[in-house]
């Protein structure tokens, strides 16, 4: 054991690997990918509107497990845990997605484990692919490792919302998340090359936030063009998001 992490393990699991666990156990299985509707064609607009909001509620699904994994995260307040959820899924979303997507292939791989062409989301994604694929390189560049990627995650949910009741509560959970994210590049020999590594993956926060709007803006616009009614999950996203 390392310098330095002996004040983890007071014989219980410390927070980074409880993270991770829940990270792995919410990722889909590489072995049990489904890839019948990979490349599908002749599907008319409004499937392929169809098909996305069922990829983005049943990732929602998946997300949700774990958010629900997250130590802490029980703790909170039932409305607080909703707000943040509410908050965080799309750029949840957006982060996981980014992180299994290959620059160097054309697959993406959705968190219920369904694997479609790039070129298959293009319709309802728009834009917003792009700038999905673009976040994906720069995460990719980064090269990070998955207990410091677990520790994003947490953050991305665990993090400061307007409308909390509980604040200060959801604070505490997130400086610890962090501290443990510190401990994590500062004594990993592997994170300890890394330069600037801590503020360069805190960096990514805002990024995702702004990702997270345009998703947003991207499902008005579907909404608008009103091919296919979106389902109340998505419905309510806005209604927590939305900042009129």
């Amino acid at each position: 054991m390392k310098k330095g992490h002996h004040h983890h393990h007071h014989g219980a699991i410390s927070l980074i690997t409880a993270l991770v666990r829940s990270h792995v156990d919410t990722t889909p299985d590489p072995s049990c990918l489904d890839y019948s509707h990979y490349e599908e064609q002749s599907m008319s607009e409004a499937d392929k509107v169809q098909q996305f909001y069922q990829l983005l509620t049943s990732s929602v699904d998946v997300i949700k497990q774990f958010a629900e994994k997250i130590p802490g995260y029980f703790d909170l307040l039932p409305e607080d845990q909703e707000l943040l959820f509410q908050s965080a899924s799309l750029e949840l979303f957006v982060l996981r997605l980014a992180y299994r997507a290959r620059i160097d292939d054309t697959k993406l791989i959705f968190c219920n484990g369904t694997v479609l062409h790039r070129t298959q989301c293009l319709r309802s994604f728009g834009e917003w692919l792009n700038d999905i694929m673009e976040f994906s390189r720069s995460l990719h560049n980064l090269e990070i490792d998955i207990s410091a990627f677990a520790c994003l995650c947490a953050l991305t949910l665990i993090t400061e919302r307007h409308g909390l009741r509980e604040p200060k509560k959801v604070e505490q959970l997130q400086m610890k998340i962090i501290g443990s994210l510190r401990d994590h590049v500062t004594y990993n020999a592997e994170a300890q090359k890394k330069q600037h590594y801590f503020s360069r993956l805190l960096g990514k926060l805002p990024e995702l936030r702004s990702l997270s709007v345009q998703g947003l803006q991207r499902i008005f616009y579907l909404k608008l063009e009103d091919l296919v009614p979106a389902p109340a999950l998505i419905e309510n996203m806005f209604v927590t998001t939305l900042p009129f």
